[in-house]
């Protein structure tokens, strides 16, 4: 694998660029409710939301409702850690909360900035990665291997099973 020098964007724009997320109901309040926090919200709304001291858990309505609080205010500078995959996706190692709630703020005309640290590597992102891996296995998987169920097919179910539960990709 060939990655490039780290290379420091100030001021990345997510927005038109799709990524892969490694989010779960757990995680995200997206893949819990299939409604996003910040989809409803307006930045006057945003402004009047009070931060807790108590950091709520990273599935909660108010996390990333905070989040965007701390961006409108300035106060959040931490950089994210990105790759620009060969597949044209865009994988987060460190960020993906701010990632998301930065596109969202810039969407609705804040003027905010999302600080990373970029990256280019010469292979394709988790989800392109498993993909060639199911259909090669697909390749392999039988007639005979899917009435039968047996242990070939049995994996390439599984592998599918855990790609599409933690793993997606989504067009900011």
């Amino acid at each position: 694998m060939s990655v490039s020098e780290n290379m420091r964007i100030e001021n990345f724009d997510p927005r038109g660029k799709e990524f892969h997320f490694k989010l779960d109901k757990y995680s995200c309040y997206r893949c819990q409710t299939g409604k996003c926090s910040l989809d409803n919200v307006t930045l006057d709304e945003l402004y009047a939301f009070n931060v807790s001291n108590d950091l709520p858990a990273e599935s909660s309505k108010d996390y990333c409702i905070g989040m965007a609080k701390l961006f409108l205010e300035g106060e959040f500078e931490t950089p994210a850690f990105i790759y620009k995959d060969s597949c044209g996706h865009y994988s987060i190692d460190d960020g993906q909360h701010r990632t998301c709630v930065v596109a969202h703020l810039l969407d609705k005309g804040a003027s905010v900035v999302l600080n990373a640290n970029v990256k280019e590597q010469d292979m394709a992102c988790y989800m392109c990665g498993m993909k060639e891996k199911i259909k090669n296995k697909e390749a392999n998987v039988t007639w005979f291997d899917k009435t039968l169920k047996t242990k070939p097919y049995r994996e390439l179910i599984n592998i599918k099973n855990s790609l599409y539960e933690h793993n997606f990709l989504y067009k900011l």
